[in-house]
């Protein structure tokens, strides 16, 4: 399964309040707020609706939590939903939110349960806050400040906020605690992006010509170590650069101005030799996202193909492409993961592990506007085992909103805002899981 998150920062920050508390309230099918419920042995709930944005993270305990806005009583709820699709229960999570165009909404799973961070207007002032629900619902850690770049490991959640003179902390947080600890500070001139596996925290710094990595564990900080350097590269310039983890190993992947792509791992204070390969990004090409599993490494991205056209007079489209090279060996290919299709754009893109490969998924949109009708038309995703490309694989729904639930040993999972007939988005709406492959 996939094992760790990684973001990167823009410029958000933010500070902290925590304990127990019982259930808060739950959502009904209206949006509307109601007494605390929760499914009994023979009871059905009605399933919670959501407006956008809407979060989801697929837990330990097989639930899928799906957090999202109820615009009427201005909450963040979070509803738990089993394999079967039915609710268990749903509680109100963070309170005094209101919408807005540049808000967002992040769902991390816990070995307890998950945690929601809501990005946006509360009680008139931008915030960054977390919640912490248990796999019964129990609010762990009521809603409280923190800065931005969230992510968990098992034991505590970390984020970056800005230090003194410019300077970039890590923080992080047990769960169930209201305590916080500074765990890795960033020079000024470094911009942080924070990654988390099961046991470390980790920080890369991004400076002008170099990448350091830091990280934290069981209450120790390793040294600064210096992951990337301009003068490796030569005048080849850096176009970007991704980060990945498999257990406590982690990668980074380069790629130039030439379109040269290098990959190298870390693990502990080891690094290993920069890995070049001979496939090269085009001008136009968009890098997507860079995943690993124990086995296989890849980065997805889009290329533009020529001289297509549709009858609405597109001439272009992208398809998507996966460089795919195995860890411990010097094998690497290129596979297509969908044509060219200019009746479709496509995005946002995820991936994830599972036993039987690499995931990598996608929504699919209509090109041309369809006057009333739902924005998303189906999602996609293709399995990559090493060398071997399953099916192109297409699940068709009309929704308004897909986000990524993230994957256990056996499958993926992603949540829908889904238009049922005789709806016409402007309503609060069911979410729906979809598990796959």
């Amino acid at each position: 399964m996939r094992v760790a998150s990684a973001i990167s920062l823009g410029a958000l920050a933010l500070s902290c309040h925590g304990g127990k508390s019982q259930p808060a309230p739950a959502v009904d099918s209206g949006g509307s707020t109601s007494a605390s419920r929760e499914a009994g042995p023979s009871a059905t709930l009605p399933p919670a609706r959501f407006s956008r944005p809407l979060a989801a993270a697929h837990g330990k305990s097989g639930l899928t939590y799906v957090a999202g806005l109820v615009v009427p009583s201005s909450v963040i709820a979070v509803t738990a939903l089993a394999a079967d699709g039915t609710t268990r229960w749903t509680r109100d999570a963070i309170t005094g939110v209101s919408w807005s165009a540049n808000a967002t909404l992040t769902a991390i799973p816990t070995p307890r349960g998950g945690i929601v961070v809501w990005h946006g207007p509360r009680a008139g002032q931008d915030v960054t806050v977390a919640a912490h629900l248990d796999e019964s619902g129990t609010v762990l850690d009521e809603a409280f400040t923190i800065g931005a770049a969230a992510c968990a490991t098992d034991a505590e959640l970390a984020w970056a906020e800005r230090g003194t003179k410019g300077t970039w902390l890590v923080k992080a947080r047990a769960f169930g605690l209201p305590a916080q600890v500074t765990a890795l500070a960033l020079p000024e001139d470094r911009d942080p992006v924070v990654l988390c596996t099961p046991h470390r925290i980790f920080a890369f710094g991004d400076g002008d010509d170099d990448v350091t990595l830091t990280s934290w564990g069981q209450g120790v900080r390793a040294p600064a170590l210096r992951v990337m350097e301009d003068v490796e590269f030569g005048s080849d310039e850096e176009r970007g650069h991704e980060v990945y983890a498999v257990g406590e190993v982690v990668g980074i992947v380069r790629y130039g101005g030439s379109g040269g792509v290098a990959a190298r791992e870390v693990s502990g204070e080891k690094r290993s030799a920069w890995r070049r390969f001979g496939k090269k990004l085009a001008e136009g090409d968009d890098v997507l996202l860079v995943d690993a599993d124990a086995r296989t490494a890849l980065l997805a991205y889009t290329h533009d193909v020529s001289g297509l056209e549709d009858p609405a007079g597109a001439a272009s489209a992208t398809s998507v492409m996966a460089l795919g090279w195995d860890r411990t060996e010097v094998r690497d290919w290129t596979h297509e993961l969908a044509p060219a299709d200019p009746l479709h754009g496509r995005g946002p893109f995820w991936s994830g592990a599972v036993a039987s490969g690499l995931v990598v998924g996608w929504a699919e949109r209509a090109s041309h506007d369809d006057a009333g009708g739902a924005p998303i038309e189906g999602m996609a995703y293709r399995v990559v085992s090493g060398e071997t490309v399953g099916e192109l694989k297409r699940v068709a729904l009309a929704a308004d909103e897909l986000v990524d639930a993230g994957c256990d040993d056996a499958r993926c999972y992603a949540v829908a805002l889904e238009r049922k007939a005789g709806e016409d988005g402007g309503q609060p709406e069911v979410a729906e899981v979809v598990a796959y492959p």
